[in-house]
């Protein structure tokens, strides 16, 4: 079965029909990006193996000791190694600008993803 994740629009969880189960046993986990581009998402995404599925949570996390601040740049969404890194970048620079997390100078902030492996089983 082809998957066409977030290919053309971003597939998010929510959006799975209800005769779809989803197996999301596995664990959370993270990826660190050095920054936020196309090229960053498209080796990332191409890393994906065949038939495997991923849930994603795009965040940003400030590292300021005082008040160290993680958002999630969205709600969970899948993706594949078919998947459309310049519609997910573009999707998740459109959020972080929606979002009012201001970044400066002195404040460090990592891009990640929080993902986990799912599996999909139709049931007709």
């Amino acid at each position: 079965m082809i998957m066409y994740l977030s290919t053309s629009k971003i597939s998010f969880l929510h959006e799975v029909p209800s005769h779809v189960e989803v197996d999301m046993s596995s664990t959370w986990r993270h990826h660190c990006f050095e920054s936020l581009g196309i090229n960053e998402i498209a080796t990332y995404i191409k890393l994906i193996g065949d038939n495997k599925i991923y849930l994603i949570i795009p965040l940003l996390a400030s590292t300021n000791s005082i008040s160290p601040a993680v958002l999630n740049l969205s709600k969970p969404f899948l993706i594949n190694n078919n998947s459309n890194p310049i519609l997910i970048t573009h999707f998740i620079l459109d959020q972080w600008k929606s979002s009012g997390f201001s970044i400066n100078d002195k404040t460090p902030v990592t891009f990640a993803f929080k993902f986990k492996r799912v599996w999909l089983s139709s049931f007709f």
